[in-house]
């Protein structure tokens, strides 16, 4: 089984040269969804006593964005050795090749019921709602941020989930 290393080795080697909406690697957005992502799972099985395992969302939390923004596959990520529940969880995370709007995707993601990809996407969208990552002006950002967080945020909560 692959460990957190190789998962942070695959998204490095597959962001490349990449930068985030910050200007900076991508590889820094990741590894900050991350650890959020690891906090909250951690919190979630020792605290809250729910049947999840940190490492597992950790490397979710590592590839949540190899599909859709390198070339890579879920036969690439089944190669490197990831299980089916990993690539599940990036699966779900992965914008979907039709434009739907966020709201809809948040919506298709809290009923997928896999709560690896709903504490995930909380980091995620944590993270994008940055303020050294939104431009001033972009209030429909910071909206359409604060909107999914909150709708993501319950979604845990009904789940079992009392962390932030």
């Amino acid at each position: 089984m692959p460990t957190i290393f190789d998962a942070h080795t695959f998204a490095l080697t597959a962001h490349a040269g990449q930068l985030d909406k910050g200007g900076e690697p991508c590889m820094r957005h990741l590894e900050r969804v991350a650890n959020a992502a690891l906090a909250r799972a951690g919190h979630a099985r020792l605290v809250d006593g729910l049947d999840i395992d940190p490492m597992r969302v950790m490397q979710a939390a590592l590839l949540h964005d190899v599909l859709e923004d390198t070339p890579r596959t879920p036969a690439d990520l089944r190669a490197a050795g990831f299980g089916p529940d990993v690539i599940r969880t990036v699966l779900i995370l992965t914008k979907p090749q039709a434009r739907i709007a966020y709201s809809e995707r948040i919506a298709s993601l809290i009923e997928a019921g896999d709560f690896a990809a709903i504490l995930v996407k909380m980091s995620d969208t944590e993270d994008n709602f940055c303020p050294s990552r939104i431009p001033p002006n972009a209030t429909f950002l910071r909206e359409r941020y604060a909107t999914a967080f909150a709708r993501l945020k319950e979604a845990a909560t009904a789940a079992g989930y009392t962390g932030r």
